[in-house]
């Protein structure tokens, strides 16, 4: 069985999305525990908030979801994901800084995957497949990482000083 075989099986699809999922019902509950001592709820709001509008992929058959469900889920959390930083927690946070990259960068991929697949109708195999299921694993997996231990550590946050 070649390796697009199993990319393309939706079977892998509901694995992949239920690992995603209780990584971030993992870190929400991390972040509880943790700030139980803490005045600083703020990992608990956007671990939630990550949870939460991951939930709905549990759910989702996808056979019938298209690229663009994909990037209106990521676009309604990045905004969740955006107010509730900017008007409730203040605090900046490492984990803040992640959340919104990955966020774009999902959205962004998911959008170029529905521009590929249903405008432009291409439908055979191509690098960027397999570059938007890894790119979009990696960042996932990456968010759930920063909201448990909240470090840069891929640089992103130093990055981001340098440029701006």
């Amino acid at each position: 069985m070649a390796i697009i075989d199993v990319i393309s099986n939706f079977d892998f699809a509901y694995i992949l999305s239920a690992i995603v999922q209780w990584g971030f019902l993992m870190a929400f509950l991390y972040s509880l525990v943790s700030s139980i001592n803490n005045p600083f709820k703020g990992f608990v709001v956007l671990s939630s908030i990550m949870a939460i509008g991951y939930l709905p992929w549990i759910f989702t058959n996808f056979q019938t979801v298209t690229y663009l469900d994909f990037a209106l889920l990521d676009i309604a959390i990045l905004v969740s994901v955006y107010v509730t930083q900017r008007y409730f927690i203040k605090e900046k946070t490492t984990a803040y800084a992640y959340l919104i990259i990955g966020l774009s960068v999902n959205t962004f991929l998911a959008l170029c995957m529905y521009l590929d697949t249903n405008i432009l109708y291409n439908y055979t195999y191509w690098w960027f497949w397999h570059f938007y299921s890894s790119a979009v694993m990696f960042s996932d997996l990456c968010m759930i990482a920063v909201l448990i231990i909240n470090r840069d550590f891929l640089g992103l946050v130093k990055l981001k000083k340098l440029v701006f």
